[in-house]
């Protein structure tokens, strides 16, 4: 029973990964802080990559645009979540974890992150990420969900 609970924690917390992909626009995610996307022209290249659906263009446009300015969070989020759309979990773990590095109280940057810990079956740490989340902001409800899925996964894995 506890395998069967811990599996549908695990496929729900999946379901809502993707679901949160195919939701999300890839414009800024985050408030505008040190760096601005919108006054960089390979992050803008990218977004218009993706609306074309050209996913290799924005690749491209997304690594230059993090090569002119590193400490463009944004441009780290939208490559993790390409990262992550191609199934390359740990890129997309150190993306995330730059962006918190970046931008240490933004709660969607840690529920990014947890998602891709746990795509890597690092519970403790998706755990760890998902509690600073919840955190940082307590109405997360797919924080919420993925600390209790970490919190299952951690317990079963014991």
């Amino acid at each position: 029973m506890r395998r069967k609970l811990v599996g549908t924690y695990f496929t729900s917390g999946i379901a809502a990964f993707y679901l949160s992909l195919a939701c999300c626009s890839p414009l800024p995610l985050f408030a505008q802080e040190a760096s601005s996307p919108v006054k960089n022209p390979h992050y803008n290249a990218a977004v218009s990559s993706l609306e074309l659906k050209d996913l290799e263009g924005a690749m491209k446009a997304i690594n230059q645009a993090i090569r002119v300015d590193p400490s463009l969070a944004e441009a780290y989020t939208l490559r993790g979540v390409l990262l992550m759309g191609d199934k390359k979990f740990q890129e997309a773990n150190e993306d995330f974890s730059q962006v918190t590095v970046l931008q240490p109280q933004n709660a969607e940057a840690y529920t990014k992150l947890t998602k891709s810990q746990l795509m890597l079956k690092d519970y403790q740490a998706a755990l760890e990420s998902a509690t600073k989340a919840t955190e940082l902001d307590p109405q997360n409800q797919d924080a919420e969900l993925l600390k209790r899925l970490a919190q299952s996964l951690v317990e079963s894995s014991q």
